[in-house]
């Protein structure tokens, strides 16, 4: 609900010059991980250069083998409503 609006906002008068608001699982991971770096830094710049991200599994990694990550897991069957 919380992003659906936040999908909603764009500009009065000419919304082709933003806020964009992408709509990619990778470009939204992509803008989550931007709000924890400091952009706006040639530190952060390059930290975020260096962030790969794709949308569904590319050429080099679809044949590797996948794993699971019991970790993961725990927290799902610990708190089975996120």
């Amino acid at each position: 609900v919380k992003f659906l609006a936040f999908l909603r906002k764009r500009m009065n008068t000419n919304p082709s010059r933003g806020p964009f608001h992408f709509r990619a699982p990778s470009r939204i991971f992509w803008r989550t991980v931007r709000g924890m770096l400091p952009h706006k830094t040639k530190r952060g710049q390059a930290a975020l250069e260096r962030l790969k991200v794709f949308d569904g599994i590319p050429p080099p990694y679809d044949k590797r083998k996948r794993m699971v990550v019991p970790a993961a897991l725990k927290i799902i069957r610990l708190k089975p409503t996120r």
